[in-house]
């Protein structure tokens, strides 16, 4: 560091850091925060810079990744008008893991049944209207389960009230990274349970593969979640009838030639694309071998997108904003609601 900075005031960026953190810089301490996503800009006293520093943290991960994920454009030090980027690697040692003392978190609303027992159970028996359902981030580990265990759910609840009740839910958003190349996604199977559960009688789901946060499981826009879930109760419950509330999804999917034809159900006036150059983004096509590869797409017609696979030999399989964060799916009907993501074989 440049003489004029040594002992100047300065702060330290270091953006969102997954648990919590302490941090020292040349062994004096300049702040402390609780929390994944909180922001930290630290402000480092005159006296501490030296020309030659060493920045320390120490970082306590609970559960799911740790460390320093913010962009690497906010991990940095700002002295007087200058930035210094501190992105890239850094050393860094575990001191204690929990698989060491085979310490397993297990907190009191992981206990099996405390939740329905302490929380629905009590309410049997009152009337029940119906219910919207938020849930299955915890079960991504496990996503095969989720296609049994909601469908399952469902049921168990209905037979304890005596009543076929109306249940939507929220299929999960998007999260986490994006990827450059088509890959498998176990939140994208527990989409797909989601959607197979469609097959009950009196279920719907609010869509919201397109207002996730990379960053942020639990996404900000609650308001347009609800919107999206009052659209079901208000078409099937409350005789708003001309209310649209079902979004987009494969009725059939075939060959035309040298192009793959998908055929939409619940396309309202028709389909749209969202993006000023008119692309259509986010489908992949499989031949035999199993290796998706991105596709061209385009709408044709009300009800129609077109795929042109060149590259794949014999596609048997198509899929749609297939993957944790699949940030460019951009296919809608005409009343705004996104496309259902999918997995689907050519017929």
């Amino acid at each position: 560091m440049s003489e004029n900075y040594v002992g100047k005031e300065a702060v330290l960026s270091l953006h969102v850091i997954d648990d919590d953190d302490i941090t020292w810089i040349n062994g004096q301490k300049i702040g402390e925060t609780v929390g994944y996503d909180v922001r930290r800009l630290y402000s480092v006293p005159a006296g501490v810079l030296k020309e030659s520093n060493e920045i320390t943290l120490k970082i306590s991960d609970y559960r799911g990744g740790g460390g320093l994920y913010g962009p690497a454009n906010e991990i940095y030090l700002k002295v007087g008008d200058k930035t210094i980027p501190l992105s890239g690697k850094w050393k860094y040692k575990v001191s204690a893991s929990n698989s060491d003392f085979d310490f397993v978190e297990y907190g009191p609303n992981a206990y099996p049944s405390l939740l329905y027992n302490a929380m629905v159970n009590p309410l049997v028996g009152l009337s029940m209207q119906g219910v919207i359902w938020y849930q299955g981030e915890n079960n991504t580990n496990r996503a095969k389960e989720y296609y049994d265990l909601f469908p399952a759910m469902i049921n168990d609840w209905r037979k304890k009230w005596g009543k076929d009740f109306p249940f939507y839910w929220v299929q999960l958003a998007n999260y986490m990274d994006a990827v450059e190349v088509p890959s498998e996604s176990l939140w994208a199977q527990v989409r797909e349970a989601q959607t197979q559960t469609l097959s009950l009688s009196h279920t719907g789901q609010a869509v919201i593969i397109d207002i996730g946060e990379a960053k942020d499981i639990h996404p900000k826009n609650k308001q347009e979640v609800g919107r999206r879930l009052a659209l079901h109760a208000l078409h099937n419950d409350y005789g708003f009838s001309d209310v649209v509330c079902e979004s987009p999804m494969p009725k059939t999917v075939r060959r035309v030639q040298d192009k793959i034809v998908v055929q939409f159900d619940n396309v309202a006036d028709g389909l749209i694309v969202k993006n000023k150059y008119g692309y259509l983004m986010s489908f992949a096509v499989a031949g035999n071998d199993g290796v998706y590869k991105w596709v061209q797409a385009k709408v044709a017609g009300k009800d129609r997108v077109v795929l042109s696979c060149p590259d794949v030999i014999d596609p048997v399989s198509v899929r749609y904003a297939w993957g944790d964060n699949p940030d460019d799916a951009n296919l809608y009907n005409s009343v705004g609601l996104p496309a259902t993501p999918f997995e689907i074989r050519i017929e």
